[in-house]
């Protein structure tokens, strides 16, 4: 099977999401397997890597998509 590209046309739709959500319990399995101590600073430090994560990626697809987002916002106004 072929690489993933991460473009839109290719293999991304319009209509995927550029941000991943994040459920409450996506942030409990990670403090259950990511904290030895389960404490208030342990699981918002958890929740902020999650959040940092989603949100390195949600910029790679911005970055890697930069071309098509700009021509996809531009259709109609020609």
């Amino acid at each position: 099977m072929p690489e993933r590209q991460w473009k839109l046309g290719k293999d991304l739709a319009t209509g995927d999401s550029l941000l991943d959500g994040l459920t409450f319990d996506d942030l409990i399995l990670a403090v259950h397997h990511n904290c030895r101590d389960i404490t208030p600073e342990a699981v918002r430090k958890e929740l902020y890597g999650l959040l940092d994560s989603r949100n390195t990626d949600m910029v790679f697809l911005l970055e890697n998509n930069m071309d098509e987002i700009m021509a996809e916002a531009m259709k109609g106004r020609e």
